[in-house]
């Protein structure tokens, strides 16, 4: 764990207390999309379920009663490790030694208190990463579930094609690792992509595309 969390930086919170710091990124975040929506770029509905305020003669309150629960978690994200035993036979796996066995470190961000902003965030970016990373029809691919769905769906296909009396075709599905996508994308890239969606006129395809969703 120690030398995985070496990629991350290390937050002081002994002052403020974890909470206060969460609720402070909260605070920070609501404040951006609160100036979005005096920009226009952001609608009371999208305002009410990413921050859970709405607006009325230009005054922002925040909502009550039973539906501001889902606007109030502080949990913070957390990560843990999973050993890739599989990588190594059973004879070396009795002798190894802990920290030579390859690991992966899994994070869980959800239901905490930036999980709006981040669904908010995939809503925008998704449409257009969508149409800047492929080249031709079905090339974009989010995750591994997306790319194994699609080696099913290319299976079954094939196996309905050649069902004329003949022997079926044999086939070997095997896993396959999808690097990160937005992490991987530098700053520049996705501020050139942003850029030039708003470029756009809002009547081509890939525009209402993401209008609507």
């Amino acid at each position: 764990m120690t030398r995985e969390l070496q990629q991350f930086e290390k937050l002081d919170v002994s002052v403020e207390g974890c909470d206060a710091y969460l609720e402070k990124r909260r605070k920070d975040c609501n404040e951006l999309m609160v100036k979005l929506h005096n920009l226009g770029a952001v609608n009371d509905e999208l305002l009410l379920h990413v921050t859970g305020m709405k607006c009325k003669n230009n005054s922002y309150r925040k909502v009550n009663g039973a539906s501001a629960k889902f606007f109030c978690c502080n949990t913070p994200a957390y990560a843990y490790p999973l050993f890739k035993t599989h990588k190594l036979s059973p004879e070396n796996l009795l002798n190894v030694d802990i920290k030579d066995i390859p690991v992966r470190l899994l994070q869980s961000a959800g239901n905490m208190s930036t999980s709006r902003i981040t669904a908010f965030l995939e809503l925008i970016l998704k449409p257009i990463s969508t149409d800047f990373c492929k080249n031709c029809p079905d090339e974009f691919c989010q995750d591994s579930r997306q790319y194994i769905g699609g080696l099913l769906n290319w299976k079954e296909h094939l196996t309905k094609t050649e069902e004329t009396g003949k022997q079926k075709q044999v086939f070997y599905m095997v896993a396959a690792g999808v690097k990160a996508f937005y992490r991987s994308l530098c700053r520049d890239t996705v501020t050139k992509a942003l850029e030039y969606w708003r470029s756009i006129p809002t009547s081509t395809p890939m525009r209402k595309k993401s209008l609507s969703s």
